[in-house]
């Protein structure tokens, strides 16, 4: 009879169901590229993409033998976890309501009645209310997803931890914004790092840059934060940009006037070659520059485009590094938003002026942009369900900004030949809802940039010292599909903000999670023992500013979950390796799965030894910490371990 291993007590998203990847053995080892290495079985991958930069390669190399002693371990896995619901209530003027009971709220999962098995209330009570011995009277009985558990009085708990967490795109702020955000994040953070508490601190320019990773040191927070200010507020460029594109094709009367020049040519008696002469010079001048316009505007939508990815890539990797951390984050987020549709007021726009009643610019590289944008909202909404599996609180801090009005100092008319209005901006709603969305759906709020933004960040900790936690447990049957989540306060002047759903993760996406947090943030944790081990770097010959490091990771094979098969045991290991910098860049490899069987007749001298894993990492000099996952398919469990080295 094999034993039952338990899941991790490891704090994590809910989820874990396993998905396999199959890759053909022996797989040559191709040439490392800037940006993508294939090694062995491998396909690694770095954050900051430009082709200047040193991309992360791991080199798999033959394992060596096992070598000491360990004990023996079967099992299947338990998969049953609890999602916390963190619930913030306040009255219809915005304050924190504090002595709502276990009793007064109503929770819902896909619309049906979940039973709150577990129950935080919040800090500022400064302990535990008060719990009714006898369930809720409902109108149905309680559910819980994935299996049945009856419902039972929610035991009191610890009020939920919330950790405070700064996030700058520096990529699309303006200067004076950037400016003026920067100062009002340096003035609510350090009261609070002099009292003690800890503070995380990323941005986004061109890369992600982990700043301050949980730090409390007054000094560490405005190195930070003067880092932030020094990489000044790229959006004043893009405005210049889109400005000066709006400029250009509000102007287009006067190439158009060069038709109605030949049209008076034919007035004053000009020969017929002469008309058709300058009647076709005139079609040449506008064809010419309707071309550089759309040129022009396609060029601009492909560069947002990809300057958007790579900004939901960084932030999408912050929380999975966010995400192993207990309790509940928020994050001031300064952005501009985002928006799919970046050209369709200019393409609009360009429309209008040449006649056309279309909205969409005959763009050679339309349809291209377009399955960019679709998959730039695909990203954003994989972003968002991140986020609130991670329990991340967004309070956004945006500039507003009125729209430019039609017919300005800035921008005059749209000229003589044109009746109608402009068109509407999409890009700005677009933008605006976006950050509205982002706030919303994970609890948070939408802060501006105004004169009462100082006050407004109070609401940040009145929220943190007022949240409730309502948890319950789940189970596999769950699946891997999106859980609308819905709480209810059964109080008429009550309203109550919380993340609007839940999902399980699957294996994959926690070891990805676990690894980030550990190279960005020195989290790790350990459900059975493993070892990181590096050894002499040595400069690669054939790249001077490289070099090649190799590393081992131990861990024992009894402590892995092996199934029996016909010809002994085997298993799954998925290995992942991440990377953080001295100036804060993070690189994340992809996840490599590897395969281990055993055969019966060397079963029982297997199991008392360490299984091995050799690799090489190619860096270039300066500081590194270097973090690698091991993630047991079989149990379910994952552990991960940090070393530190400086090349030079």
């Amino acid at each position: 009879m094999e034993s039952t291993k338990p899941r991790s007590p490891r704090s994590t998203p809910a989820g874990c169901a396993r998905r396999r990847v199959v890759r053909p053995a022996g797989q040559p080892v191709s040439p490392l590229g800037p940006e993508f290495a294939w090694v062995g079985a491998m396909h690694l991958a770095q954050l900051r993409i430009p082709l200047s930069a040193v991309a992360l390669a791991l080199l798999s190399l033959p394992p060596a033998g096992a070598d000491e002693p360990a004990t023996a371990r079967f099992g299947e896995r338990v998969d049953v976890e609890v999602v916390n619901v963190d619930v913030v209530v306040t009255n219809r003027e915005g304050r924190p309501i504090l002595d709502i009971g276990p009793d007064d709220f109503e929770l819902r999962v896909d619309g049906k009645l979940v039973a709150i098995q577990y129950f935080a209330a919040p800090a500022a009570i400064s302990g535990d209310l008060p719990l009714s011995g006898e369930p809720t009277d409902r109108a149905a009985a309680p559910e819980t997803i994935g299996h049945h558990v009856p419902p039972v009085a929610p035991p009191a708990g610890p009020s939920t931890p919330t950790s405070l967490v700064v996030f700058v795109d520096q990529s699309a702020l303006e200067w004076h914004t950037s400016k003026q955000i920067i100062e009002e994040i340096r003035e609510y953070l350090l009261p609070r790092v002099d009292a003690g508490e800890q503070v995380f601190i990323a941005a986004f320019t061109d890369d992600l840059r982990i700043l301050a990773d949980g730090t409390s040191g007054r000094d560490e927070i405005l190195a930070a934060i003067d880092e932030i200010e020094k990489m000044r507020g790229r959006g004043t460029r893009i405005a210049s940009t889109r400005n000066y594109l709006e400029r250009d094709i509000r102007t287009f009367d006067r190439y158009v006037d060069l038709e109605d020049a030949a049209g008076q040519a034919q007035v004053r008696g000009a020969s017929p070659e002469g008309l058709r002469s300058q009647s076709a010079s005139a079609r040449n001048y506008l064809t010419q520059q309707i071309n550089r316009l759309k040129h022009e505007i396609e060029q601009y939508g492909r560069e947002e485009l990809d300057r958007q990815q790579r900004s939901l890539d960084a932030l999408q990797h912050f929380v999975d590094a966010l995400s192993p951390l207990d309790g509940r984050k928020a994050v001031l987020f300064a952005t501009a938003g985002y928006t799919s549709s970046p050209t369709a007021f200019l393409s609009a726009l360009l429309e209008m002026k040449r006649g056309r009643r279309s909205n969409r610019s005959d763009f050679s590289g339309a349809d291209a942009m377009d399955a960019t944008a679709a998959e730039l909202n695909t990203r954003f909404q994989a972003m968002l369900r991140t986020a609130q599996n991670a329990r991340v609180a967004f309070y956004t801090i945006a500039p507003r900004t009125s729209p430019v009005m039609q017919n300005s100092a800035e921008f005059p008319s749209l000229g003589r030949h044109n009746e109608r209005v402009p068109p509407r901006d999409i890009g700005l709603v677009e933008q605006s809802t976006s950050i509205r969305q982002i706030a919303h759906a994970t609890g948070g709020q939408a802060l501006y940039v105004d004169d009462g933004l100082s006050d407004r960040l109070v609401r940040v900790d009145e929220d943190g010292a007022a949240v409730y936690s309502l948890g319950f447990p789940v189970g596999p049957e769950a699946g891997h599909r999106d859980h609308q989540i819905e709480v209810l306060v059964r109080r008429p002047d009550a309203e109550a903000r919380h993340r609007e759903n839940f999902r399980r993760q699957s294996l994959p996406e926690l070891t990805s999670q676990a690894v980030t947090a550990a190279a960005a943030l020195g989290a790790a944790g350990e459900a059975f023992d493993i070892a990181l081990e590096l050894g002499e770097p040595k400069q690669d010959s054939a790249r001077g500013r490289e070099w090649i490091l190799p590393f081992a990771v131990r861990l024992p094979l009894g402590d892995l979950a092996l199934i029996p098969d016909d010809a002994g045991r085997s298993g799954r290991l998925l290995l992942q390796v991440a990377l953080r910098e001295a100036d804060g860049d993070l690189r994340v490899s992809q996840t490599a799965p590897i395969d281990i069987r055993i055969p019966t007749a060397d079963l029982e001298e297997a199991l008392v030894r360490q299984w091995v894993h050799r690799a090489e990492l190619r860096l270039p000099a300066g500081s590194h910490r270097i973090a690698v996952v091991v993630t047991d398919e079989g149990s379910g469990l994952l552990s991960t371990a940090l070393a530190t080295i400086e090349i030079q």
